[in-house]
């Protein structure tokens, strides 16, 4: 799967919407654009919204920030149940909205799309702002908007939509008339099923000024906009009646909302908001309000409908079996203070009398609701007809034997109950519960003064409690029983502590714990009771002292150990407090023998302190071995430490002594000894000074050593690591004299030495370009310098001398086995002609003038001249030009009477140097001004060739001469 797109992304394919979208309207739609010219985005959490412009005008497309199905499921919903299921019976007040899964390509991949009608309009929020502030607020446009809003809740209501965050920001005012924007919190009929455990989460919760505190708890559906439908309404209402509500609570606190707060919401017994609404000016504002407050209070499930019938709570009261003809009534006055005529099918289901008529002339009296009744009317100024008088007395006796009947048995007073019990007004109406309880209470009265008489004369107790065991059943609950309960349950605790105490003071023998623990459960059930005397007294209190010293006795392990000796020493004390006890005998005998292991490790911990100062280890290790074997004691480690010492000890005594004595290993030696006890190496110096003194110079010579070793492994060029060794060994050299390790240093400082002395040879040679110098000194043995730092670095230098030098060489050799030389090798002998001796020079001379004679002899072009210019005078000499890499140059000489024989009697002015590339760049050949005035130009060329130590010329060449007085030209005329 693609991964999802980013905002870069989506922007690089709204820059083509021809392409980028499925949605024909979008294809011709253009996002509006930031001023650099990219697509703007309104960014949220969650998506992101650009402004597209299109054939059919404004609509907003939001582009989603990364996949989320549950969400796309619910887009979905919403969408086909607004633009198919309802289509044009859509709301007015709900803008076109439609989900695409496959809206917008980005690259090779489809993703969704959520576009909705771009609504232009005033916030509801700004629109009460402005219309509240202006000099004289517009109260009629406040209540036209209450109006219009209560007709937006009712479109929506008989649409089964819930919008669910209504509040000031989501609703615009467009034409003065509410729309509502931002559907996705939206609850539609698919996303509300009939049963509620198969209802979604909710995924927007709305603003908190505007939402019941337990609707974050709610599932979505149907019901979630009654509470914020009422919040807006209360306010526009509320600053109608009163536009100083909104300067008080908006204006002057800088709050947001409408008119609520959160605070309002969350902690309403603290808001000063909600009583001021409650005395609104507005009769159905502070009826709205209560109905408002008290629902924070209550569970979401009933927060009052969003209907605004005056007679729907009286309807409810009417239309219940059982009327609560006070509340009818309550509710009645309350309409007709309101101005409200009741209808005529709610007029004679109010009338109270009537009511009480028909209590009266039922078959089946409800007392208690006739005895209201009859109480009631007077109240309320009315006169109790004639014909239901002495029903409304019978009712009254009734009812009155009912409650102190009730009473006595809420209070659990049988004798009161018993005393209250009318037959003969209770027995035909009164609940059968009620009426059984009242019957039983004479036979508990009986129970009752049984119990007392033996509280008050209780004997051992013994009577009592099988008294109140028979009873208890019968007097659940009474009060009076109370009492008898808990003296019985006392006695009862105290008997069986007693008995528990007196059948561990019958065994043989006698357990100290049973007793101890006997005697602990007497004295926490009370008083001891009777049949304990004295002697039972003198017994358990000392059980309870012995039986903790035994059981400290008992815990320490019969494993012989420092530890353990000390617990039991410490346990068993002076032995006084367990004199008599029999089961402290045993541990007499145990306590002697850890007493005396105690005083060996004593001992031993006298020669430790000792050997701590300077004494002999020896000491120490002749005290541990008094102790039994393996016996564990504080010191233990302690002794295996000076066991060890003392061999190590002796292991560095042997390496110190050894003829010739390895630094290395004596501080290897040393730092054994170190490592296993450090205390003791650190008193090296009290026991053994000389040793000490040997030690510590091994150390310090091996960190010389090491850091010799380290210069390989810390510096990477050869050089630089050489000089660290020759340095290194400059400064601390002296501080290894007569050390035998300094041997392993030799090999490496030796080739640090060579290296560093062939190399500065070989830099010699190259700052004095030595070539042959350099050839020798790298080819002379010593160490090898191939890849050696500052070499490298020259390589290319070195390179050129060395392939020059044998390059000369083979010069040599070429003169010497007479081999004619290369056109490169001239150059070579120009520049280091001095690398050549005399006899060298002079066959090098011969070659080159034995060329110049034959292979490398000047030849005449054909023709071997020619007149040019414009009027023909000029003259152009031409020849072939041989030797190339041999000849340097030729010379040219035109003169007016004869051919020269040497370039010297030329006239400096008429001589010119022919270079190679001169001469062919002129077609073979060169141009020259004959001399003034002649009628013949003689132009005579000699090959030259620099050797560095002498220039030689080669033979003559004549061309002409060349007739330029006739103005015509021939080359017959050449001479050569």
């Amino acid at each position: 799967m693609a991964s999802w797109p980013t905002q870069s992304d989506y922007k690089d394919s709204l820059q083509n919407p021809d392409t980028a979208f499925r949605d024909p309207d979008l294809r011709q739609s253009q996002a509006e654009r930031s001023p650099m010219g990219v697509p703007r985005a309104r960014s949220g959490a969650f998506a992101s919204v650009y402004k597209m412009t299109g054939p059919k005008g404004v609509v907003a497309l939001k582009l989603f920030n990364f996949p989320n199905e549950d969400r796309a499921r619910r887009y979905k919903a919403v969408s086909d149940y607004l633009e198919r299921t309802l289509g044009p019976k859509k709301p007015p007040c709900v803008v076109k909205f439609q989900y695409h899964t496959e809206g917008i390509r980005v690259g090779k991949a489809w993703y969704p799309t959520l576009t909705m009608a771009w609504v232009k309009g005033v916030a509801l929020g700004e629109w009460v702002r402005q219309t509240t502030e202006r000099k004289v607020p517009d109260v009629a446009a406040l209540k036209r908007m209450a109006e219009s809003w209560v007709g937006l809740v009712q479109q929506l209501q008989a649409t089964q939509i819930a919008h669910g965050d209504l509040q000031h920001d989501n609703v615009l005012v467009v034409n003065d008339a509410p729309v509502l924007v931002d559907y996705d919190g939206m609850c539609v009929p698919a996303l509300a099923p009939a049963d509620p455990k198969q209802r979604l989460d909710q995924l927007e919760f709305g603003k908190p000024a505007y939402q019941h505190p337990a609707r974050a708890a709610e599932r979505l559906g149907a019901d979630l906009d009654h509470f914020s439908a009422w919040v807006v309404l209360v306010a526009l209402r509320a600053i109608a009646a009163d536009p100083q509500l909104y300067v008080k609570y908006v204006l002057k606190t800088d709050n947001e909302n409408l008119l609520f707060t959160p605070a309002d919401m969350e902690r309403p017994a603290k808001s000063q908001l909600w009583p001021d609404l409650m005395r609104s000016k507005d009769p159905e504002v502070a009826e709205w309000a209560r109905n408002l407050r008290a629902s924070l209070n209550k569970p979401f499930a009933q927060i009052p409908p969003f209907t605004l019938d005056p007679f729907a709570r009286l309807r409810a009261l009417l239309t219940v079996s059982a009327r609560d003809w006070a509340q009818i009534e309550t509710e009645t006055v309350r309409l007709q203070r309101a101005g409200k005529d009741l209808p005529a099918d709610l007029r004679g289901g109010a009338d109270p009398v009537a009511a009480l008529k028909e209590l009266c002339d039922a078959r089946v009296k409800d007392w208690p609701r006739i005895a209201a009744e009859c109480e009631r009317l007077p109240a309320a100024g009315r006169a109790l007809p004639p014909d239901v008088r002495v029903t409304c007395d019978a009712a009254r006796q009734r009812v009155a034997a009912r409650d102190a009947l009730k009473r006595a048995l809420d209070e659990r007073n049988p004798r009161a109950a018993a005393a209250a019990y009318q037959p003969a007004l209770l027995d035909d109406w009164l609940e059968p519960q009620v009426l059984t309880a009242a019957r039983a209470a004479a036979g508990q009265v009986a129970l009752l003064d049984a119990l007392k008489a033996a509280t008050v004369n209780p004997g051992d107790g013994r009577t009592l409690v099988k008294l109140w065991s028979d009873s208890a059943p019968k007097l659940s609950g009474a009060a009076e029983a109370r009492a008898y309960e808990a003296a019985a349950n006392g006695w009862r605790i105290r008997i069986r502590a007693a008995d528990a105490f007196l059948a561990a003071c019958a065994k043989n023998p006698q357990v100290e714990r049973e007793l101890a623990d006997a005697w602990q459960g007497v004295l926490t059930a009370g008083p001891p009771h009777p049949s304990l005397t004295p002697i039972h007294r003198a017994r358990g209190e000392n059980a309870a002292r012995w039986w903790p010293a035994l059981e400290k006795l008992r815990r320490v392990p019969a494993v012989a150990s420092h530890e353990n000796d000390a617990k039991l020493v410490a346990a068993w004390g002076d032995g006084a407090g367990l004199g008599g006890c029999g089961e402290a005998a045993p541990f007499a005998a145990r306590v002697t023998e850890a007493r005396a292991r105690l005083a060996l490790v004593e001992a031993l911990d006298r020669a430790i302190r000792s050997a701590e100062q300077g004494g002999p280890e020896e000491a120490v290790l002749a005290a541990a071995g008094k102790l039994p074997p393996n016996y564990p004691h504080p010191h233990t480690v302690r002794v295996l430490e000076g066991s060890e010492s003392v061999q190590l000890l002796a292991e560095l005594r042997r390496e110190a002594d050894r003829p010739q004595p390895s630094d290395r290993a004596i501080a290897t030696a040393y730092d054994r000894l170190k490592a296993r006890n450090l205390r003791f190496a650190a008193r090296l110096d009290k026991v053994n000074p000389g040793l000490f003194r040997r030690a510590e110079e091994a150390v310090v010579r091996r960190k010389l050593l090491d850091r010799f070793a380290s210069i390989d492994r810390e510096e990477r060029r050869k050089d630089r690591q050489d000089q660290k060794w020759l340095a290194l060994w400059g400064e601390h050299g002296k501080l290894l004299t007569g050390c035998v390790d300094r041997e392993e240093l030799r090999e490496r400082l030796t080739l640090a030495r060579d290296r560093l002395e062939k190399w500065a040879k070989v830099s010699e040679a190259l700052k004095a370009r030595d070539m042959f110098t350099l050839l020798a000194r790298l080819g002379a043995p010593g160490p090898d310098l191939t890849d050696y730092p500052p070499l490298v670095a020259r390589a290319a230098e070195v390179g050129d001398l060395l392939a020059r030098a044998e390059r000369v060489v083979a010069i040599r050799q070429r003169i010497t086995t007479g081999s004619p030389l290369a056109p490169e090798d001239m150059a070579l002998l120009r520049e280091h002609h001095d690398a050549f001796d005399a006899g060298t020079r002079a066959a090098i001379e011969a070659q080159v003038r034995a060329r110049l004679a034959g292979d490398a002899r000047l030849v005449p072009a054909y023709p071997a001249y020619t007149i040019t210019g414009k009027r023909g005078g000029l003259v152009k000499a031409c020849w072939s030009w041989g030797g190339h890499g041999l000849i340097a140059h030729c010379v040219v000489a035109v003169d007016a009477r004869r051919f020269l024989t040497d370039p010297a009697e030329a006239d400096p002015y008429s001589r010119l140097n022919c270079l190679a590339e001169n001469h062919q760049r002129e077609g073979g050949g060169v141009t020259l001004v004959p001399p003034a005035g002649a009628t013949h130009a003689y132009v005579t060329v000699w090959p030259v060739v620099e050797l560095g130590w002498k220039t030689i010329y080669g033979p003559a060449l004549n061309i002409g001469p060349v007739p330029v007085g006739s103005g015509t030209a021939s080359p017959t005329g050449t001479r050569w």
